[in-house]
């Protein structure tokens, strides 16, 4: 019986620090702003940029991270360019709850690790009738860049990762060498993030 209430308290912890992916988003009034404008945007309270995804090719191997792109500043940038750091990627979705819950903390580690050789991104997973990345952001103010992804990302990441990524928020640890290392599904805390960084560092 002792066993079967600790399975159950796990359980329990486990859906409340994430959100399913394949559920439907709550219905929250959008305002009429087109996802394709938030390339190159910051919101008034917070340092973070919003760019709008433009390409994904697939990994070039098993673990491998595949290779999105966009455009940042007026440069084409693509995941591929940052071999050689540990990157922390960051899945979430503007109407999950612990995914917003972690971002001051993520936000922090963005700042301690600045001249680290580290690189940390935030992807959106978009939902329609959702609120829009920059309101959120707006709110929660972050140090970060937010990619505004899309079922095709995700649909990459997943074959990377070889499995599927059935919540958010989903964070990936990748290495130097653009390899997926760890895979978190659901809210951390800055103690887990950073032990699982700087592993890798």
């Amino acid at each position: 019986m002792k066993t079967l209430n600790l399975f159950l308290a796990i359980a329990l912890l486990f859906v409340l620090s994430s959100c399913g992916k394949k559920e439907e988003a709550p219905k929250v009034e959008q305002k009429k702003t087109e996802t394709t404008q938030q390339t190159n945007t910051t919101t008034s309270n917070s340092t973070a940029q919003i760019f709008k995804i433009s390409g994904v090719q697939a990994a070039s191997g098993e673990k491998m991270i595949p290779n999105v792109t966009w455009e940042e500043g007026g440069k084409k940038l693509s995941l591929s360019d940052f071999k050689g750091k540990v990157l922390l990627i960051n899945f979430w979705a503007t109407w999950c709850a612990p995914c917003k819950k972690e971002m001051p903390d993520l936000s922090e580690i963005n700042k301690e690790l600045k001249d680290k050789d580290f690189k940390m991104y935030g992807v959106n997973v978009f939902f329609k009738g959702t609120p829009t990345i920059e309101s959120v952001l707006q709110t929660i103010p972050v140090s970060y860049p937010v990619l505004d992804g899309n079922d095709e990302v995700v649909a990459a990441f997943e074959k990377a990762m070889g499995e599927k990524m059935e919540g958010v928020p989903t964070t990936l640890v990748v290495d130097k060498t653009g390899k997926i290392v760890e895979t978190m599904v659901g809210m951390r805390d800055k103690n887990t993030f950073m032990t699982a960084i700087k592993k890798y560092l």
